[in-house]
């Protein structure tokens, strides 16, 4: 085993969103997870995009959040939800476009 890599989880399956959640229509599973995140963090401006019965949460953060802090708050978010709403929540954001100013001005394109 590598040094400094944790692998012990690596082949446990991952939890199943309980009948509470799967039986949920989409849009009371939207409003759910928007008034956790509400309550959670007043810094950021997150909308849900879509909230599928797997588990499956996809969002997108709208005003600039630092790298070095986005990846921590995704992820404290992200427990936030499994402590409160299902322990199967996983959030996935929206692919975030080039923003640079001068590559588009240039015309150049960075392809994902």
């Amino acid at each position: 085993m590598s040094k400094g890599i944790n692998l012990n989880f690596s082949n446990t399956d991952s939890p199943l969103p309980g009948t509470k959640w799967v039986n949920m229509s989409q849009e009371k599973r939207v409003h759910l997870v928007k008034s956790a995140i509400d309550s959670f963090s007043s810094s950021a401006d997150i909308t849900v995009i879509d909230a599928h019965e797997n588990g499956q949460v996809s969002i997108v953060i709208n005003n600039l959040v630092d790298v070095n802090e986005r990846g921590t708050l995704l992820l404290n978010l992200e427990e936030n939800l499994k402590s409160k709403i299902d322990n199967a929540i996983n959030i996935w954001h929206e692919a975030i476009g080039d923003k640079s100013s001068l590559r588009n001005l240039r015309g150049i394109e960075v392809l994902s």
